[in-house]
């Protein structure tokens, strides 16, 4: 009889410790927080095994709204986002933004009587202080190459600068082209973080870019379109919306506040923003 009660006593006891690491289990899966980019706020998310990031900017001359999003699946099932589904609600006026198309922007801007009030660029090319406008001339490859120290054991024609982290090439598929982030980690949350820096470092900041004169082309490439997004993939791209009610802040500055809603899967990701 006691040999029995001790049994039970210990099955009662692992039964609460596994309760105890699901637990836990499900809190690690999921989180929210903040970073800085170029001086911009990024909001993120996590649920279950999808992340969703976020940030906000005034565009095209402060005319629209420019909401760039992120969402990377991390679990084993495909999962589907619309821009349709998306709301941004106006929290101070309290009531939903309607989004402009980026092919209904694009065309807007091709108005001459709109180039001056959108910051539109009327030429084919991008902007002259955009870095994809210069072109690198073999003089400035064997530069490149006179200052840097060849790679040690490297046969593919990339060297590495020395005391820097930067890897030069002119071999085409010398570099690894997978993809810049694994999958989110469950442990601390500078890991996270700092996985989620690398990400939206890896190009060039659309935002900033946004914020100068632009072309139509432009709005319409950067456009977040519906996608599927496969296991361990994502989808990256801005939506467009009116500007928000904004209200007078701190050092005569005026903020409006809007309020992301993300439907992804079976889950609803929600993050309210400040726009500046």
């Amino acid at each position: 009889m006691h040999v029995a009660r001790i049994l039970l006593t210990l099955l009662f006891c692992c039964s609460l410790h596994a309760q105890d690491q699901a637990a836990v289990s499900r809190v690690s899966s999921s989180g929210s927080g903040s970073f800085y980019l170029n001086g911009i706020v990024y909001e993120y998310a996590s649920q279950g095994a999808c992340t969703v990031v976020a940030a906000v900017r005034p565009a095209l001359n402060h005319k629209y709204l420019a909401v760039k999003l992120r969402v990377m699946n991390g679990g084993e099932q495909p999962v589907t986002v619309k821009p349709e589904d998306i709301l941004v609600r106006d929290v101070l006026a309290e009531h939903s933004l309607a989004m402009v198309p980026a092919t209904e922007l694009a065309k807007r801007m091709r108005r001459p009587y709109n180039w001056a009030r959108l910051a539109v660029d009327p030429g084919n090319g991008p902007p002259e202080n955009d870095p994809s406008h210069s072109i690198i001339t073999p003089e400035m490859l064997g530069m490149m190459r006179a200052m840097a120290m060849a790679k040690p054991g490297s046969t593919s024609g990339a060297v590495m600068a020395p005391d820097r982290n930067v890897l030069f090439t002119d071999t085409p598929g010398t570099l690894p082209m997978g993809p810049v982030m694994g999958p989110l980690p469950t442990g601390s949350l500078c890991a996270q973080v700092c996985q989620l820096l690398r990400k939206e470092t890896a190009t060039a900041d659309v935002l900033v870019r946004l914020q100068k004169q632009n072309t139509p082309d432009y709005v319409e490439q950067t456009a977040f379109l519906a996608n599927t997004i496969a296991p361990q993939g994502e989808a990256v791209g801005v939506l467009f919306y009116p500007m928000p009610t904004r209200a007078q802040g701190s050092r005569d500055k005026k903020h409006g506040t809007v309020l992301l809603k993300v439907p992804v899967g079976s889950e609803t990701f929600e993050l309210q923003m400040t726009v500046e």
